[in-house]
């Protein structure tokens, strides 16, 4: 799936950026609809077999990674740091091309209570960044802010912030307040965030790796390793994590009974299709 959501993005790119100096024939028009159709439905679907499934079709976590892109479009060269002109667009101009047609289209996404939104990764490796497109359910995110508004009040965000500038803020802090910002966005157990963020300042200091257990939730592509997060090595599970995982098993539930009715001959997902369909229902 990963390989196909590339190759849809770079086919679908010069659709998007790029205005035609003549009106192309229907022929093309309709190629071009069915491309941007296709990558649609494959970024909602890998979404949707993870766990972008429940901020999408719940309000299981605040926030959910959909899927990851990484271009070559970061400044290696620090003898750049102070130019305007970075980038090279006969050599860089179609990765952000086709950076364009997934704006694009997370752009046009409208059903209630949900943004999609692309938030670049600050950390570049070499010429490398990774661009992250998330789902963010508003009124999860707004319920957050005020329940942890003693940890999210200090950068200024509120019930109404727009979830990019969360993301972006988020992404932009310090390592620990990364950390539990993030934690907390997607939907960890206050327990769960405390420990992470405390087992990473102990390896800072000591050098010493806390040992830890993992505790999953699974998702349709798999029952570990997607929503996912760590405790101390001699944690029982206790009723928080407990209640976390039937809320969202759940959600897997009536999403695997929903989904087999969307399926192509190819046994790809009509996601767009499932979502128009999920959000009309009275």
């Amino acid at each position: 799936m990963k390989h196909l959501l590339i190759y849809l993005v770079t086919l679908c790119s010069l659709a998007s950026c790029h205005t035609p100096q003549t009106a192309p024939a229907t022929g093309t028009a309709a190629t071009e609809d069915s491309c941007r159709q296709h990558l649609l439905d494959s970024i909602l679907q890998y979404g949707l077999d993870r766990e972008a499934l429940f901020t999408i079709l719940g309000d299981v976590k605040p926030m959910s990674s959909v899927v990851s892109f990484t271009y070559p479009i970061a400044n290696a060269d620090s003898s750049l740091r102070t130019s305007a002109n970075v980038l090279n667009r006969a050599e860089q101009g179609r990765f952000l091309d086709e950076l364009c047609a997934i704006q694009d289209l997370m752009n046009e996404l409208d059903f209630p209570d949900l943004r999609f939104i692309v938030v670049p990764y600050r950390s570049a490796y070499g010429n490398k960044r990774t661009i992250q497109v998330s789902a963010v359910r508003i009124s999860a995110l707004d319920s957050l802010l005020k329940a942890q508004e003693s940890f999210f009040g200090q950068f200024g965000l509120v019930p109404g912030a727009d979830p990019n500038v969360v993301a972006a803020v988020i992404e932009n802090t310090g390592s620990y307040e990364r950390f539990r910002g993030y934690g907390y966005l997607f939907g960890y157990p206050d327990h769960a965030v405390d420990f992470f963020v405390d087992a990473s300042l102990t390896l800072d200091r000591s050098g010493t790796f806390v040992e830890r257990a993992f505790f999953n939730i699974p998702v349709y592509a798999g029952q570990e390793g997607y929503f996912v997060y760590a405790n101390p090595a001699s944690y029982a599970p206790s009723d928080v994590d407990s209640s976390l995982y039937y809320r969202a098993v759940d959600v897997l539930d009536r999403y695997e009974t929903l989904r087999s009715q969307y399926l192509n001959a190819d046994s790809t997902l009509r996601a767009f299709h499932l979502l128009q369909d999920f959000f009309s229902q009275p």
